[in-house]
């Protein structure tokens, strides 16, 4: 091993932000060309589940919950739709509210993609051991923690 690896060298944290970036891009790829073999994407996974543990819902949620545009939900709605995996239905409390929900055809794809998503994320982390999977998520989780309590200090009115 040469003594320039030995030595800890500074972190650019600019260029550690890149490549994290750049890795999870990569990760989410793969992901997306998974679940693309049932024809989903990862957001129509993610509403379908949302559909799928909450019932009907209104657009708005999705746009809250996915942190997608409305013009974006909008458009998977309409193709998930035509698919014949949701529904629009008017709300029975109030009948200018229109609710998605999920069909029979919907819960059997959100079930085979759930499976197909669970199998590719468990064969990327199989390369990893437990110890490693544990220190990841305790990484990720105080990266996030940090980057939360500085957008919130300066949220927060002096």
């Amino acid at each position: 091993m040469s003594s320039r690896r030995q030595r800890a060298q500074p972190v650019d944290e600019v260029e550690l932000w890149r490549s994290l970036a750049n890795h999870w891009k990569r990760l989410q790829r793969g992901a997306e060309r998974n679940l693309m073999r049932l024809d989903l994407t990862p957001a129509e996974l993610r509403i379908l589940r949302m559909l799928r543990e909450g019932g009907s819902l209104p657009m708005n949620r999705f746009s809250a919950e996915t942190l997608l545009s409305q013009p974006t939900i909008t458009s998977i709605v309409d193709k998930l739709e035509a698919r014949g995996l949701v529904d629009r239905v008017r709300s029975k409390e109030d009948r200018r509210e229109v609710l998605i929900a999920i069909t029979g055809k919907g819960d059997e794809t959100f079930v085979r993609g759930m499976e197909l998503h669970r199998q590719f994320v468990k064969t990327a982390f199989a390369s990893l051991k437990v110890e490693e999977l544990n220190q990841l998520a305790s990484l990720l989780e105080k990266l996030a923690d940090a980057l939360e309590s500085i957008v919130e200090l300066k949220e927060t009115p002096a």
